[in-house]
């Protein structure tokens, strides 16, 4: 009897972790910035396979920065190698703070988390590996406040 009670529970939790799933998501990965401190010459690098170049996708980039970053803006340089070899390079740039003060993201204390979105409805051209390379592009050598750096692809859907 306590066998079958365990058995249940442990197939609830099993279903209850299954649908909580996000099954939109097609990758997803952060980076942390050790010490809080992005150094100009420690590019993060990310790589993601895309089996199906007619599939529509919502990238995004995901940030947390703490509330020592000390500007109002936050700048990267990121590098995208396509499959085929050749490569491209893009300059973002993202408000993390208003001009009153007040930050973006969201959380309490001291840590706050950003979702942008940066390029909606993207398919990409081939199939294969993609390599992503992303640069902080501040004028300092070292910034300080950002904990973590990521990217993410999900699924487009018609609404």
């Amino acid at each position: 009897m306590i066998m079958k009670q365990i058995y249940l529970a442990v197939s609830l939790f099993a279903l209850l972790l299954c649908t909580s799933c996000d099954s939109k998501t097609y990758y997803s990965e952060i980076k942390e910035i050790p010490h809080e401190k992005w150094a100009v010459d420690k590019p993060l690098t990310y790589k993601m396979t895309i089996e199906d170049s007619m599939q529509y996708f919502n990238m995004y980039i995901l940030l947390r920065n703490t509330t020592d970053f000390e500007t109002q803006n936050f700048y990267v340089f990121m590098k995208t190698r396509y499959p085929d070899g050749h490569s491209e390079q893009d300059t973002l740039g993202f408000i993390l703070c208003d001009k009153f003060g007040n930050w973006t993201g969201r959380g309490q204390g001291r840590l706050k988390d950003n979702k942008f979105l940066f390029q909606p409805k993207v398919r990409f051209p081939f199939n294969g590996e993609y390599t992503f390379t992303v640069t902080q592009g501040m004028r300092d050598e070292e910034v300080e406040g950002i904990e973590s750096f990521g990217i993410a692809l999900e699924r487009w859907e018609e609404e």
